[in-house]
């Protein structure tokens, strides 16, 4: 019985709750992203504009979105390909907006852009359609 109770404790510690990231690790998980694929740097929030913006078609720059997504355990590699999270997406959003008055329009946002045409493609072409719809939105991922 004590065996069982154990394993129990141990799968609720490993299964825990998603932790809220900062724009302080969106920043550092940038900043990783952008050495893994050899890309010339620039602040997030500079980054993030010219993607939003669509002042930049390299590829790479798309999968540097996915890195962040992946990083902040928002996208996770699955064996049917790369899932976003769509529970640690609200919550997220949630944290990021909370002066906000409504927080089920923050759901449906976050509901829709996750349904965006090239949502349901894989790779990066995915996490940066996912993250282009959030940044047309009123509210902030990090």
């Amino acid at each position: 019985m004590q065996t069982l109770l154990v394993s129990m404790s141990l799968f609720a510690v490993t299964q825990g709750e998603y932790v809220v990231r900062t724009f302080a690790d969106a920043t550092a998980y940038r900043d990783e992203c952008v050495k893994q694929y050899a890309v010339r740097g620039s602040s997030l929030i500079d980054y993030m504009r010219q993607v939003s913006l669509h002042t930049d078609d390299d590829d790479s720059r798309w999968c540097i979105v996915r890195c962040i997504l992946q990083k902040s355990d928002l996208l996770s590699l699955a064996e049917d390909g790369e899932v976003l999270h769509e529970a640690n997406v609200h919550a997220q959003m949630q944290h990021s907006n909370a002066i906000v008055e409504d927080p089920d329009d923050i759901r449906s946002e976050t509901a829709r852009c996750l349904r965006e045409p090239n949502a349901a493609d894989g790779g990066c072409l995915r996490a940066y359609t996912f993250f282009a719809c959030i940044q047309s939105t009123e509210y902030d991922l990090f």
